[in-house]
């Protein structure tokens, strides 16, 4: 009796799936704004244990950051978008409560990152529930989208040092570029709002291709910087731009 219950849930669940899917040629383009919180990992900071936990010790929300997001998406198909997205705003770390205190080391980034995206959704507008205005119209106002993405980026920075690291880049020779490759990838919900309107809350990590978005790197760096952003945002659907 189990069995056939979840057979018959699970049946339900992909066939609405499945017409709600139908949805994406009448609004194909989607674009979007928000407002997200930077946390940087790096050689800057950290806990004062070796055992990070797997980089949760290391969170300093003293050092959370704004940022500014938007972009637009494309659904070629059902359950496939394409991502083009801006992120602009400031990293910041601290030696302050680390196990580098002595050092003394803190550094603001501002940073500028466009990026191209590939999601996948493999919950797409799916629909928990609808409901009527008044002028009589189905509303959807309950559906929901769950999705993963990853991609390709580049980060844009310049970093302010405070007195004691710009001494240390002097005496080291420390320089570095302004730019860097970053590898995005993370998860992300939307729910809907409106037949036109999401509020979408997203996830995500960047990986740099180099050690420098704080300016700092040494002999006993064993990785490059990471980091991440928490997004909330207002996603606009357009209609198809299709002149037929």
């Amino acid at each position: 009796m189990r069995t056939k219950a979840l057979c018959s849930f699970l049946l339900c669940l992909v066939f609405s799936m499945q017409l709600q899917a139908q949805n994406w040629r009448s609004t194909p383009y989607q674009v979007y704004g928000g407002i997200a919180l930077s946390n940087y990992f790096g050689d800057i900071g950290g806990s004062a244990a070796e055992n990070t936990i797997y980089g949760i010790r290391d969170l300093d929300i003293a050092m959370t950051r704004p940022v500014i997001i938007g972009g637009m998406r494309y659904f070629p198909g059902n359950f496939l978008a394409f991502n083009a997205g801006l992120a602009m705003g400031w990293l910041s770390g601290s030696d302050q409560g680390g196990k580098n205190e002595h050092r003394g080391y803190s550094f603001s980034t501002v940073l500028l990152e466009p990026s191209a995206r590939l999601e996948f959704y493999p919950i797409k507008d799916f629909r928990i529930g609808s409901g009527v205005d008044r002028r009589g119209m189905v509303r959807n106002y309950s559906e929901f989208s769950a999705y993963i993405f990853t991609g390709a980026g580049a980060a844009f920075y310049h970093v302010f040092p405070n007195e004691n690291l710009a001494a240390r880049q002097k005496r080291d020779n420390i320089s570095h570029g302004l730019v860097t490759m970053v590898i995005p990838a993370g998860m992300g919900l939307k729910i809907g709002l409106s037949n036109n309107t999401d509020l979408g809350i997203e996830f995500g990590g960047r990986y740099a291709f180099n050690d420098f978005l704080d300016g700092f790197t040494n002999d006993i760096s064993t990785s490059n910087d990471v980091y991440y952003l928490t997004s909330v945002q207002m996603v606009f659907r357009l209609p198809s731009l299709s002149l037929d």
